[in-house]
């Protein structure tokens, strides 16, 4: 599931470096890996409220990984990355997935990367479908 893009700049090289590495900790199910991405600074805001810091991050991803399971290791069949857009340090994606009990039609991510972190990530999603 790694993003394959023409790479114009150092930054964008970076923050799509930082993007894989995210992907890769995701479906592995590695929680602090996950979490290794952001910084005590960093904000993830979702449908569900804004998560600010690492202990409020890790619930979130904690929630998330459980709601996929180890993707690689076929808990459920993961998550599919259909658009890719990068420009300095954001990186905006939309996807749709399957986790072990729901189906996303659609969902969207905007990350903003500095400083080898995920400073900011947004995560939007319509209610998703019993599977």
């Amino acid at each position: 599931m790694n993003a394959i893009q023409k790479i114009h700049t150092t930054e964008e090289q970076k923050a799509l470096d930082i993007f894989n590495q995210h992907v890769a900790a995701f479906t592995s199910g590695n929680l602090d890996a996950v979490v290794n991405d952001f910084g005590e600074q960093s904000v993830v805001i979702t449908p569900d409220g804004v998560f600010e810091g690492l202990d409020q991050i890790r619930s979130l991803y904690q929630h998330l990984l459980g709601e996929f399971g180890v993707i690689n290791r076929g808990d459920s069949p993961g998550l599919r990355i259909d658009t890719l857009h990068i420009r300095h340090d954001t990186l905006f994606i939309t996807w749709h997935a399957e986790s072990i009990n729901h189906i996303f039609p659609f969902g969207t991510d905007t990350f903003v990367c500095r400083n080898g972190k995920v400073q900011r990530q947004s995560i939007s999603f319509p209610s998703p479908q019993p599977r």
